[in-house]
């Protein structure tokens, strides 16, 4: 049973929360003006308090400015009919638990109150918050899992030599950390690292951009242009999304890399190429080969070092390093000081699939320290789609997957009349598990987009099964 005050100037509201209240097991402690809610604040320490906005002596949340300085920690509902941003923003600022409209719905006012009375309860709090480790190495290119540290152990090996490398992985995984580790601890660290996005860069402008241009060169090159692979001079140009690079400018690149000079846009003179290339890919280049969409023998000269970084769904283990580094960063950045992550919130996070990796959990990590309230992010800090979800969202469990494909079955029999059928009436059968096949396979790659590594390994197939699938399936 908690102590829980609420002030409003409305007797009918007090009325309707005390029984509200008392229904859900706690006393209440009402209030009509400012005056007496700082009052039952300082002689009855509630557990948690709903406060008016528009009551006598709560003019511009003085009574919230007095109530947080007598108590703290105390958690504050403020509540409002008529809501503005001005006051959202200062109840917000003067650190209110929460900001709600009226009327008030039950079903919410439980739920604030249930988060609220957990948070001034500092004992329970404290049992649940796990002190999130520290990790190693670059900012979020942390890891204690076995297959990060075969990662560690490539890069060790990568930075001792001046080798192309060719790193492949996932959107949100982490490549161009990656790329910048080896530059940083390899006898280039003291020269540029330049990065281009290829799969950012138009078609038309990709070409100045790695070459640069010279003046006249075309209609608006109105002076020189000195382009990435000159800006890298004696350091590392990693080229991201290789594979969106045009056929005429893959062939290009492999000039470039195996004579190790190039022109400027609209220039005979030739220039070095002094930089080592890292490239990087969430396509599986020997598959765009086979699909003529990336050259063979450039594929193979990018290919002499390959180090795949495994999806974070594969690494569970690491979800808690990184959530700890991340929230040391969001900690500056937000100006907070919470200690760590209570112990339901990160087994959802571990049991999530994280389909955008690494760069996914940094933002759920910052979102939940920007709205948390206590000491510790709880599992109401963190996105619905985690609260709500035990595992991966959206996923139907197997009993619901029988389900639906019964329903689907008894509506494609519906038409089926007699006893006796025919040899050919087993091929329903037959259609049932190719169409079955088919979405499971569409959506594996439109999951993973497009990168048949990934989908072969979600779905537990080989690469040649999966291939074979596609092929069928006309993808």
């Amino acid at each position: 049973m908690a102590k829980i005050l609420v002030a409003d100037d409305e007797q009918s509201i007090c009325d309707a929360f005390s029984a509200f209240l008392a229904h859900e097991g706690h006393t209440a402690l009402t209030a009509s003006t400012g005056a007496e809610a700082i009052t039952l604040v300082s002689e009855q320490s509630p557990d948690a308090m709903f406060l008016d906005v528009r009551m006598p002596g709560n003019e511009n949340l003085e009574a919230l400015r007095e109530i947080k300085k007598l108590h703290p920690e105390l958690p504050v509902i403020v509540m409002t009919a008529h809501g503005t941003l001005d006051t959202a923003l200062e109840a917000m600022r003067l650190q209110a638990f929460d900001y709600i409209g009226k009327p008030v719905e039950l079903s919410r006012a439980r739920e604030l109150l249930r988060r609220a009375l957990h948070l001034s309860q500092p004992d329970a709090v404290a049992s649940t918050i796990i002190e999130l480790p520290d990790g190693d190495g670059l900012p979020r290119l942390v890891g204690q899992s076995p297959a990060m540290q075969e990662v560690f152990k490539m890069m060790g090996l990568l930075c001792a030599n001046d080798l192309s490398v060719l790193i492949t992985g996932e959107s949100g995984v982490g490549k161009e950390l990656v790329a910048h580790g080896i530059h940083d601890n390899s006898q280039r660290a003291d020269q540029p690292f330049i990065a281009v996005n290829c799969a950012a860069i138009p078609d038309g402008l990709i070409e100045t951009e790695l070459f640069g241009h010279e003046k006249g060169a075309f209609t608006s090159a109105h002076d020189m242009r000195v382009g990435r692979f000159e800006a890298a001079g004696n350091g590392t140009l990693f080229l991201d999304e290789v594979s969106e690079l045009p056929l005429h400018l893959q062939s290009k690149l492999l000039r470039v890399l195996q004579e190790r000079n190039f022109e400027r846009v609209g220039s005979g003179a030739t220039h070095p190429f002094r930089a080592r290339l890292i490239a990087a890919s969430n396509r599986d280049l020997e598959d765009e080969t086979r699909a003529g969409r990336f050259r063979e023998d450039l594929y193979h000269r990018l290919n002499l070092a390959t180090l795949t970084i495994p999806p974070l769904r594969e690494r569970k283990t690491d979800v808690a390093i990184l959530a700890g580094h991340f929230l040391r960063v969001a900690n500056e950045e937000v100006g907070k000081s919470i200690s760590g992550i209570d112990r339901e919130a990160l087994e959802r996070l571990e049991a999530y699939a994280w389909p955008g990796n690494v760069r996914e959990l940094e933002h759920t990590i910052k979102r939940a320290a920007l709205v948390a309230r206590g000491a510790a992010i709880s599992v109401h800090d963190i996105d619905t789609e985690f609260a709500d979800s035990d595992s991966v969202p959206g996923v139907a469990t197997s009993d619901e997957l029988r389900s639906m494909v019964r329903a689907w079955a008894d509506r494609a029999f519906a038409s089926f009349i007699g006893d006796d059928p025919s040899p050919d009436d087993n091929a329903s059968y037959q259609e049932i598990l190719r169409c079955v096949e088919e979405e499971v396979v569409a959506a594996a790659l439109a999951r993973t987009g497009g990168n048949q590594v990934a989908a072969s390994k979600f779905l537990g197939l080989s690469r040649t099964t999966l291939r074979s699938k596609i092929r069928t399936s006309g993808e």
